[in-house]
């Protein structure tokens, strides 16, 4: 897994720019694979999957949206069920292995109906895996937003995909969105890697953590809640996230200079490893006003109380502290 290049980069912070200029805010804060935000049974029926869009549907603000469930069988047959407002459902068991391929490219996954309703289809084998069905119909919700919000106008075809996917980190779905980019199927074949989202888990990583930076939601929130895979991108993006924080609070104070891309993009790196020169030239290089911010959130994190601290790591931490008194003067 490679970390997004900078052109991928750019890409993401340009659109979050725009999508954040219509109105991609989350409604519910991160929403988490959790009994507090999916609370009711799962049973795999057309009628748990429409509760399951309608519960998604209300975590994006969407819940007076009308929506219909069409769920394709293998042998083609096609059952619905219509999404009631305010209707509820959660992944159940939570995240299990399915088998055989559970995301199904054939289908048409969403359409805009001449009334303004939507119908959402899923595959067989998707309503059965709890991972890849919650990513799906999320995507799905994202969607409708940027339907309602012209969010598809001058949208390149070959962007709208991924753009698809970014919405739904920024109503709050970075972690289903996540944990959907990279999931281990399990077939008589042996084991295999799918995706139900458009973005490269490395991509997806990276606007979850653009989003927990922007929302002030700390990282383990988030990153307990990652497969393996995922949690080690979102930690590579966390870093990211944390070296160009001046780059996301332009995000927010001049949206149109991120459009425009001007802005320059730092290596992740942490302020000690920029200070002591590590991985770049050697020089005297004072800690900027980002360096600092992060710095004490990194020591406030590090002085809270824990069930066991041992001598070691306390010398450490009041080595770094003398450290950045006397850097600070």
């Amino acid at each position: 897994m490679d970390f997004p290049a900078e052109q991928e980069l750019r890409w993401i912070l340009r659109r979050t720019a725009e999508l954040l200029e219509l109105g991609a805010e989350p409604v519910r804060g991160l929403v988490l694979p959790t009994a507090e935000f999916f609370p009711d049974h799962f049973d795999g029926t057309p009628k748990a999957v429409a509760s399951l869009l309608a519960r998604l549907q209300h975590h994006a603000g969407l819940a007076d949206l009308e929506t219909e469930i069409a769920v394709v069988q293998p042998d083609g047959e096609t059952e619905k069920a219509s999404c009631g407002t305010g209707g509820s459902c959660g992944t159940g068991g939570g995240c299990g292995d399915g088998g055989g391929h559970v995301i199904d490219a054939s289908v048409q996954r969403i359409r805009r109906n001449a009334d303004g309703s939507y119908t959402v289809t899923v595959g067989a084998g998707e309503a059965s895996h709890p991972v890849a069905l919650t990513t799906s119909l999320t995507r799905a919700v994202a969607t409708m937003f940027l339907f309602e919000v012209d969010g598809f106008d001058e949208i390149p075809r070959l962007e709208r995909e991924p753009l698809v996917d970014l919405a739904a980190v920024l109503l709050g779905f970075g972690v289903l969105m996540a944990n959907g980019s990279h999931i281990y199927a399990k077939s008589c074949g042996g084991v295999n890697i799918q995706s139900a989202t458009a973005m490269p888990v490395g991509e997806v990583a990276v606007a979850l953590a653009m989003f927990c930076h922007l929302h002030e939601v700390p990282d383990r929130q988030a990153g307990k809640h990652l497969e393996l895979t995922q949690s080690e991108a979102f930690e590579e993006g966390a870093a990211w996230s944390r070296s160009n924080a001046s780059i996301l609070r332009r995000l927010r104070s001049d949206p149109a200079a991120v459009i425009k891309g001007d802005y320059s993009i730092s290596e992740a790196r942490s302020w000690l490893a920029r200070k002591l020169g590590i991985g770049k030239p050697k020089g005297n290089h004072a800690p900027s006003e980002d360096d600092l911010a992060v710095l004490e959130q990194d020591l406030k994190a590090a002085a809270k109380p824990r069930t066991a601290v041992d001598e070691q790591k306390a010398k450490k931490l009041a080595e770094l502290r003398a450290l950045v008194d006397e850097t600070l003067g």
